[in-house]
C-alpha cells in the first residue's frame, strides 16, 4: 500500500493539515453566506390551533423549516391545516410559533421535527 502514495508520512501529515483547513474555511464561508444551524429538535402538535415552542436559539431573523415525521403530521401538512411559523411571534432567546392555516385544530399527535437556522450576522 505504501507505494500506492509516495512521499513521507510527514509530507501526508501536511496534506491532511490543508484538507482540515480548507473545509474549515468552506464552512465559515457557507455559514457566513446562509447562517448557521443553531437549534433542531422535536415536538408534537397539541389538539389546538397555535403550539409555542420553546427555543433559546431563536432570533428575529431565525428560518424554521419543519419537517412531519409521522403519518398524522404529513396528513396534517397535505391539508388545509398545515402548519407554518408565525414569525410575528418569534420571541428572541425564548421560541417561535406554529400555527394551523385554517386556524382549526390539530388532532393532537403530530409529530414534527424542526431546523433553525440564525442569519449570518
Amino acid at each position: 500500500m505504501r507505494s500506492q502514495f509516495p512521499g513521507t508520512s510527514d509530507d501526508m501529515v501536511s496534506v491532511g493539515r490543508a484538507m482540515v483547513e480548507a473545509i474549515t474555511e468552506l464552512r465559515q464561508a457557507i455559514n457566513s453566506i446562509f447562517g448557521t444551524i443553531s437549534s433542531t429538535g422535536l415536538f408534537t402538535m397539541p389538539a389546538a390551533d397555535t403550539f409555542v415552542v420553546l427555543t433559546p436559539q431563536a432570533v428575529a431573523g431565525s428560518v424554521i423549516l419543519l419537517q412531519a415525521v409521522d403519518a398524522s403530521a404529513a396528513t396534517l401538512q397535505a391539508g388545509t391545516s398545515a402548519l407554518y411559523v408565525d414569525r410575528a411571534v418569534t420571541v428572541a432567546g425564548t421560541s417561535f410559533t406554529v400555527k394551523t392555516a385554517d386556524a382549526g385544530a390539530a388532532a393532537g399527535t403530530e409529530q414534527f421535527a424542526y431546523v433553525l437556522i440564525n442569519p449570518a450576522g
